[in-house]
């Protein structure tokens, strides 16, 4: 057969004559061999933004599961229908189970593990005689009682169902009985024997092995009442306990009203217990109001709105718990100048944070400022200012005001006690004067009038002159008003009528 020429240029590795020519041009890819189009992504999208943005395309990417694991493997396992030989029988009983076949034919078996025994505790006459004598047990009883609890591994149930001692009064052992009368020889046994480990392990398990006779008894027999209870009981139990819940529901309305409608009057130093006080500092409590309203839209029973009333001020009188202060924050606050009033004493609402320097307290009464300006000036102190207004420096500098203001009303008092003491002075002196004018006339006039020396006797004479002016205008109005009252007098009635008139 003759060789093609084909052939003969791939034997020799010569291209085609169509390749050596001039380089054609590439074809256009066809429609299969564009870029696909992503799941997850709508087709007028993809076409603006092409395959030139692969991070929106995994946005727009649908999540892929993940992948089930292959347990089985790839290829196929064979299994056996084998004995077994269990560790944890003393009976030498042989079982068979489906296993692989590459596994070990004299491998343990891999549940034995589990068998876990409990401890089984044997005690010696001499034990007994000294430690776990009772005059409800004897040993041998004692000893029936451990044999079958070794022989059923501690299940007290099946124990009391197959326990057969015979008894002389004809009475059968409880459960609680039996339970009591084996931890409790438990106990003494691990109590009275050298410990090999430490004392918290031991500890740990005197606890689990307790057991508290009264306690069991009690329970069970609540149990049973609880059994065997009527409908009617039940229905009465049911009623009684919905009662106690709309009573507990109620008292706690009744305190979150009454939290509210303190803290809403005092601020937050009402003392409310449910407002921390930090160890280093107080800490107020923020509201949230979205979360009232949605608390107020949820509840059963509609929300009344708390409406002013003349006895409203007694809600203010009511004990308030106030917030414990302990040694570290009484530090606290005296190293940084934290005061907390008590609650109970102050009844105005709520001050907000202020400068100590913009509520410096003003003398009172008004009247007697410039008075206690003069009296605090001779000093050198400044009644409405202070260097540190600090609460102490205000608290003295209000007792100085009450002081200074006591001092004003002192004056006060003594300058009218002197003005006093001088006008009975001059009184007294002019009635001497009036006295001596009337009864020795010129002698009277040119003798003088005693005065007191001093730089007030001038103001001592004009008063003594005014004193004498005024008591003989006094005289003289007297006089005329004797005179007035004569001449009015109706002189033409005789005394005929005026018996009758008498």
């Amino acid at each position: 057969m003759a060789a093609s020429a084909a052939d003969v240029r791939s034997i020799l590795s010569i291209p085609n004559a169509s390749t050596s020519g001039s380089a054609q041009q590439p074809k256009k890819p066809q429609a299969s061999e564009r870029a696909k189009k992503p799941d997850g992504i709508p087709r007028e999208l993809y076409a603006l933004i092409g395959p030139s943005a692969p991070t929106l395309a995994a946005q727009f990417a649908k999540p892929r599961l993940k992948q089930k694991p292959n347990l089985g493997g790839s290829g196929r396992v064979k299994w056996e229908w084998r004995p077994f030989k269990n560790g944890a029988r003393s009976d030498g009983l042989r079982l068979s189970h489906w296993v692989k076949a590459s596994s070990d034919p004299e491998s343990e078996y891999p549940f034995a593990k589990y068998n876990i025994q409990t401890p089984h505790y044997v005690y010696s006459q001499d034990e007994y005689s000294r430690l776990l004598e009772d005059q409800d047990w004897t040993k041998e009883e004692t000893d029936y009682l451990f044999d079958l609890v070794r022989q059923y591994d501690a299940r007290f149930y099946v124990v009391h169902d197959r326990y057969e001692y015979p008894h002389p009064e004809g009475t059968q052992r409880s459960l609680e009985d039996i339970k009591d009368r084996y931890f409790s020889v438990c106990r003494k046994l691990i109590r009275n024997r050298p410990w090999p480990g430490d004392e918290a392990s031991k500890a740990a398990l005197l606890s689990s092995l307790s057991f508290d006779k009264g306690r069991e008894v009690m329970r069970k027999q609540y149990v049973i009442s609880l059994e065997s209870r009527t409908p009617e009981q039940i229905a009465e139990e049911d009623a009684l306990y919905l009662e106690l819940e709309k009573l507990k529901e109620n008292e706690r309305r009744f305190k979150k009203d009454r939290d509210e409608l303190l803290r809403t009057l005092l601020g937050i130093e009402s003392g409310l217990p449910d407002i921390p006080v930090d160890e280093e500092g107080l800490q107020g409590t923020s509201t949230d109001t979205k979360k009232k309203k949605k608390a107020a839209a949820g509840s059963v029973e509609p929300q009344t709105p708390v409406t002013p009333s003349a006895s409203s001020s007694n809600v203010i009188s009511l004990p308030q718990a106030q917030p414990k202060k302990t040694a570290k924050t009484a530090a606290y606050d005296a190293l940084h100048c934290i005061f907390r009033p008590d609650p109970t004493a102050n009844k105005a609402p709520h001050t907000p944070a202020h400068l100590r320097s913009s509520k410096i307290p003003s003398p009172k009464p008004a009247s007697a400022i410039p008075r206690i300006a003069q009296v605090l000036n001779e000093v050198g102190i400044s009644y409405n200012r202070l260097v540190m207004p600090t609460r102490d420096n205000i608290a003295r500098l209000e007792q100085l005001h009450v002081s200074a203001n006591q001092v004003v009303e002192k004056k006060k008092s003594l300058d009218k006690v002197e003005q006093d003491l001088r006008t009975a002075k001059a009184r007294l002196a002019a009635l001497r004067g009036e006295a001596q004018e009337e009864g020795s006339g010129e002698a009277a006039a040119a003798t003088p009038m005693e005065v007191e020396e001093g730089p007030d006797a001038e103001s001592v004479v004009e008063g003594r002159a005014q004193s004498v002016m005024s008591t003989k205008s006094t005289r003289s109005r007297r006089q005329a008003r004797r005179s007035m009252s004569i001449s009015s007098v109706d002189t033409s009635i005789g005394p005929n009528k005026r018996q009758k008139q008498r």
